[in-house]
């Protein structure tokens, strides 16, 4: 579930953009993927998965639209994100690099159930790499990771 909600974290930071603030991601609108490496920590339980997103920007604000998890000795493919994760970019560097928080982050899995709803934040590279740890999901929960996407989503000033 870790490794999963970081995924989702990670292409919902991507691709969102910002509503009412300085910053927000490039391009604003348009469709992105992301692929890369997360983790799902619940109790003494860790499942490393790959996870691959899909979604959209549009009107200032981004969306997680899918997010799928593999790996982890077949654990990964019981986790799956619940809600709508909605992505707001919150500050830029000028370098396209920047931070930003996604809300509504959840995950269910068959082994222990639900993680979340809550906000993650994460780091923004210039590239489009993005990057969590130690993100907690309610009640128990926390995530890591780092997701590449594609296009490279930046944030802007």
């Amino acid at each position: 579930m870790k490794i999963f909600a970081s995924a989702v974290a990670l292409l919902a930071t991507a691709a969102f953009a910002a509503s009412a603030s300085a910053a927000s991601f490039s391009p604003a609108n348009g469709t992105f993927t992301g692929t890369g490496t997360t983790s799902l920590k619940k109790g003494s339980l860790t499942i490393p998965c790959t996870a691959n997103f899909t979604g959209h920007t549009t009107g200032g604000l981004g969306v997680i639209d899918t997010a799928t998890f593999s790996g982890g000795g077949g654990l990964c493919g019981l986790i799956h994100k619940t809600g709508t994760w909605n992505a707001t970019a919150t500050s830029a560097t000028g370098t396209g690099a920047g931070t930003a928080t996604i809300t509504g982050v959840a995950v269910t899995a068959s082994l222990f159930g639900t993680c979340g709803p809550s906000t993650v934040n994460v780091s923004v590279s210039a590239g489009g790499l993005i990057t969590f740890d130690n993100q907690t999901l309610s009640p128990d929960c926390a995530i890591n990771g780092s997701v590449q996407t594609s296009p490279a989503l930046t944030i802007v000033p």
